[in-house]
């Protein structure tokens, strides 16, 4: 979709008086703008166009761009049509979060300060597997970038239990990668096959049911410990927050 046709989605909205819009989009900051001839570059590759986060990579071929717009342009430009919308963005994958995006997200006070980083492991051998295109190591770098650049902002996660092969010490890997991080919120999945993709072709689904449940219920509980810790730190402090609906217990 072009930038133009979000930006005139979001005026509308605008003027409907919405108080809040997220860019929706699978590796959202990935996204590329090719209908705008006048935004152009020197050919390169995705990899060097797209200033993916030191260790990152793509597991795609490399395709040949002439032109366009990313996501930087498209957050910029859509925080930029009303300063009392707040912007959010969800979700992305964390190979796409140069240096210039985190400035923004930094600089513009209403783009939240909210990132949802998707983890899915904590184990760089299990990552592998998953073919996720980094390792834990280069995770945790990006994540104290990060945090170094925003030291207010809220981390949230994806998390799988029970992927094919993975070990207790692979699990565990993760579950100090949770305690490292302090995620302000978490989805957690056990693992299942799904069709069309290189696991179910390439692994077995192999970890035991009861295991998965146990690791599962290990990797929530590790995150409800630290999300407390996170919110003791928020007492006796004043928020702006965003009301979007009167609860029905309100109504009692």
């Amino acid at each position: 979709m072009p930038i133009s046709s979000i930006l005139d989605e979001v005026k509308k909205l605008s003027d409907s008086g919405i108080k809040e819009v997220t860019l929706l989009g699978q590796n959202v900051n990935s996204y590329l703008d090719k209908s705008e001839i006048n935004f152009s570059f020197s050919t390169v590759n995705l990899d060097q166009q797209m200033e993916l986060s030191k260790g990152f990579k793509t597991n795609y071929k490399n395709k040949k761009i002439s032109g366009g717009r990313t996501f930087i342009d498209l957050i910029d430009s859509v925080s930029r049509v009303n300063p009392e919308i707040r912007v959010r963005f969800t979700s992305p994958h964390p190979k796409d979060f140069p240096d210039n995006l985190l400035y923004l997200i930094r600089d513009r006070p209403n783009i939240c300060k909210t990132i949802h980083l998707p983890a899915q492991s904590g184990s760089t051998t299990c990552l592998e597997r998953m073919r996720r295109g980094y390792t834990r190591e280069a995770y945790i770098e990006l994540v104290r970038k990060i945090k170094e650049t925003m030291p207010d902002i809220a981390l949230t996660s994806d998390f799988i239990a029970g992927f094919c092969d993975e070990t207790e010490e692979e699990h565990m890997d993760t579950i100090s990668l949770m305690r490292l991080v302090k995620y302000t919120y978490c989805f957690v999945y056990s693992y299942s096959m799904r069709e069309k993709t290189k696991a179910y072709h390439r692994f077995n689904d192999n970890v035991p049911l009861e295991i998965k449940n146990r690791r599962y219920l290990e990797m929530v509980d590790t995150f409800r410990t630290n999300a407390n810790e996170l919110n003791q730190t928020k007492l006796n402090q004043i928020h702006l927050v965003l009301i979007d609906q009167i609860s029905k217990r309100s109504l009692d």
